[in-house]
């Protein structure tokens, strides 16, 4: 296909790694092939420099230098001084870690802001397609007008004085309506702060979904397949009897926040902490076909992730804590629950039940699945993982002996 160039979208690269750079270019070009015309550099400098010379449409950078000693949240503010003057849309690709980073980026007004790791392909690809939409959109505009200005006055053999009062009208028209985008920009660069910031205090998927009116605020409930995770530190309360206050808070939020990262990761939502229990659903308010394998990588990594942490805390506190894991998929009722004053979005039935009473049963830093997560797993997850068949138990409330499996890396 031969396009014009007024028709390219141009997108500068600043990123140090070669390696990020080749993923970032193969993902773009796969998705938007002759739109786009890239161009990478690896030092910061001369990202700056690239801007200062050519009119570029997006900038995707990182916000991480081996060149640079100042901080992450300094080379934010850096990029946004750099690219302010043009106006030129932001995303941020980064390896750097902090729950405050993406807040600060979207309080400067970054459009995107993506880390390195456990990014998920289909999230990604929605993203850049909705930004690139607009990017395309606001180039095709204005190319339409220069070309409806030129045939308009090939068309009327106007005289450079009349060209040139019509230039000043076609311009002011061209001024109101990029102001008019940047005005529905703003809008959407506001929405994007308060999801993030609300998302501190409420689970992000319930947030994007409320901002985006996917999930209802009524309180009807409806049936849905999903994965109930259930997570739990064994002898906790025995252990934090032992801790100063101070002590046990600091654990909590450690654990809390190492936890909530990997279920973010794998698209789980946080449905309630309760003591130092986690409990979380895959698959709900937003359906996901992969809810079991979401739910089962994101089981066996907390494990991993837990085991990391291990040593820090058994220096830092005296003691190595233990986590017991179980995970059940099968249907539940998911709605909101509660009062006018306060509603909890949350899963009822006996799939919940399940979930909670495998985690009760699961060793220390074991993992433990209903028969209905591991019969419908793909085929590929028979040799993904380990798996050990267990005793059959009785469920409270339910009828006859359930299989349940241990599940463990390979």
């Amino acid at each position: 296909m031969d396009l014009e160039k007024e028709e390219i979208v141009r997108v500068l690269v600043l990123e140090p790694q070669k390696k990020s750079y080749d993923t970032i270019s193969q993902l773009l070009i796969e998705w938007f092939g002759d739109y786009i015309e890239l161009t990478w550099r690896s030092l910061f400098e001369n990202g700056a420099d690239e801007i200062k010379k050519v009119q570029y449409d997006l900038l995707i950078t990182e916000i991480q230098f081996p060149e640079l000693e100042e901080s992450s949240e300094d080379i934010l503010e850096k990029i946004m001084d750099m690219a302010g003057p043009s106006e030129l849309p932001v995303v941020v690709f980064t390896k750097a870690e902090g729950k405050q980073l993406p807040i600060h980026a979207f309080q400067l007004g970054i459009n995107e802001y993506f880390s390195k790791r456990r990014l998920k392909k289909n999230i990604l690809e929605h993203r850049f397609r909705n930004l690139f939409r607009e990017i395309y959109r606001k180039k095709v505009v204005s190319i339409q007008m220069d070309d409806s200005m030129k045939r308009f006055q090939d068309l009327y053999g106007m005289n450079q004085s009349e060209i040139q009062d019509l230039n000043t009208m076609v311009k002011k028209f061209k001024k109101e309506l990029e102001k008019e985008y940047e005005e529905k920009l703003n809008l959407e660069n506001e929405k994007k702060k308060m999801q993030n910031v609300f998302g501190m205090y409420v689970d992000p998927i319930i947030v994007e979904s409320l901002m985006n009116n996917s999930l209802s605020l009524d309180q009807k409930g409806k049936e849905q397949e999903v994965s109930v995770l259930f997570s739990d530190i064994r002898g906790y309360t025995s252990l934090s009897e032992k801790m100063k206050p101070e002590q046990v808070i600091s654990f909590l939020n450690e654990y809390f926040t190492a936890m909530t990262e990997v279920i973010l990761g794998y698209g789980g939502m946080i449905d309630k902490y309760i003591g130092d229990s986690i409990m979380c659903l895959f698959g709900a308010p937003v359906f996901q076909d992969d809810h079991r394998q979401n739910a089962l990588d994101c089981a066996l990594e907390m494990v991993q992730v837990f085991e990391l942490w291990q040593p820090k805390w058994n220096q830092i506190y005296g003691f190595t804590p233990q986590l017991g894991i179980g995970v059940a998929s099968g249907k539940v009722i998911v709605g909101n629950v509660g009062s006018f004053q306060k509603l909890s979005y949350t899963a009822v039935g006996d799939t919940v039940n399940m979930a909670s009473r495998l985690e009760s049963m699961a060793k220390p830093m074991h993992v433990y699945v209903s028969e209905g997560l591991y019969n419908h797993l793909p085929e590929e997850y028979s040799k993904k993982y380990r798996y050990e068949e267990l005793e059959p138990v009785k469920i409270k409330g339910k009828e006859g002996l359930h299989r349940i499996l241990s599940v463990k890396p390979i």
